[in-house]
């Protein structure tokens, strides 16, 4: 029983397969992966990933995550400045209520990784 290749042994084949190759290392090298991998330890661990799910439908008072996760206050506090340390969430101040909210520009991307994990 012969194994099948994954390499294409037909000239013509092969030279559309090494395209193929070119334009993926070329986009593999224009990645930030210290970005990339920022990100993904900063959702890594399930409050945050939590936290971030709930910022992809409305800016939110930290009391809310409070009623939400019923987790220590300590525990969501300290996710929270990890969120906001490493670039991911913002806050402000309405009234006396510190309320949190996806950074404008990371918004698209994080609602893109995201938006995947919801659907699962």
């Amino acid at each position: 029983m012969a194994t099948a290749r994954c390499c294409p042994a037909d000239c013509a084949l092969r030279s559309d397969w090494e395209d193929e190759l070119r334009i993926e290392k070329e986009m593999l090298g224009s990645v930030s992966v210290t970005d990339l991998d920022r990100l993904i330890k900063l959702l890594a661990h399930p409050l945050r990933l939590r936290i971030i799910l709930m910022l992809l439908n409305r800016d939110h008072c930290v009391c809310e995550f409070f009623y939400v996760f019923e987790e220590p206050r300590n525990l969501i506090s300290y996710n929270l400045k990890k969120l906001r340390d490493g670039g991911l969430i913002e806050s402000y101040y309405r009234s006396n209520h510190k309320i949190y909210r996806l950074r404008e520009q990371d918004s698209p991307a994080i609602r893109r990784i995201c938006g995947d994990v919801k659907r699962m």
